[in-house]
């Protein structure tokens, strides 16, 4: 394995301590470690979604680093072990994209216990993005809560990025509707979760988590 230097951002309003505890537990266990994390845990300025401005400001720190890559890492999600090793040398074995992800998205709710897949033709979700350091430009407002939608649109129109299939799952968003939320499905269009289709992947979160996590996620479970 090449000897990549990594950076990783986590927007953390500090509403989800247990979430953070299990995230911090998850990067320590990679198989590729990261030389810098950014934790951006700063006190929100006011009551409004920030996860735009959180991104902005920790990409901001993590100039001049020497860094080949950093990844978008958020508190409340699963990552596998093997998550930034793989989607670090497939970035690099994709030509090192601006922007890199993955094509789907697994979103499980652990208060009902269900999962959901989403499949993007054209670029991943926050959580499964990886972008390159050092660069200058535009980003969208600090309210914005779907920041990763802007700016796949704005290097993906570029030809400057790529999703990719893994070849196992590697991350999972999960819902739990614990402190602001940046998206839906944690206590809203649940009935999401009922529609099974063609696409769908049949996850078992008890097959890949380890045990301390997997407690932490059933003590939601209604």
């Amino acid at each position: 394995m090449k000897n990549f230097k990594v950076g990783v951002i986590i927007p953390d309003r500090g509403d989800r301590p247990d979430f953070m505890y299990h995230c911090s537990r998850m990067i320590k266990y990679q198989t590729l470690q990261p030389i810098a994390i950014e934790h951006v845990n700063d006190a929100p300025i006011s009551d409004k979604k920030d996860i735009t401005w959180r991104y902005r400001l920790g990409y901001e720190r993590l100039r001049g680093l020497g860094l080949d890559v950093i990844a978008f890492m958020e508190n409340d999600d699963w990552y596998s072990p093997q998550y930034l090793e793989l989607m670090v040398n497939e970035w690099h074995n994709s030509g090192r994209p601006k922007l890199f992800g993955t094509i789907y998205t697994i979103y499980f709710n652990i208060r009902i216990w269900k999962s959901l897949t989403m499949w993007h033709q054209d670029r991943a979700s926050a959580m499964n993005t990886l972008i390159t350091p050092d660069m200058n430009f535009q980003w969208c407002r600090d309210d914005e809560s779907f920041t990763d939608m802007y700016l796949w649109r704005l290097f993906y129109d570029k030809q400057e990025a790529k999703v990719w299939l893994p070849p196992m799952h590697i991350a999972v968003g999960i819902k739990h509707g614990v402190g602001l939320t940046g998206g839906q499905m944690h206590l809203d269009r649940l009935d999401r979760f009922d529609v099974h289709r063609e696409m769908d992947f049949n996850v078992h979160l008890e097959k890949m988590v380890d045990d301390e996590t997997l407690n932490f996620y059933k003590s939601f479970r209604q």
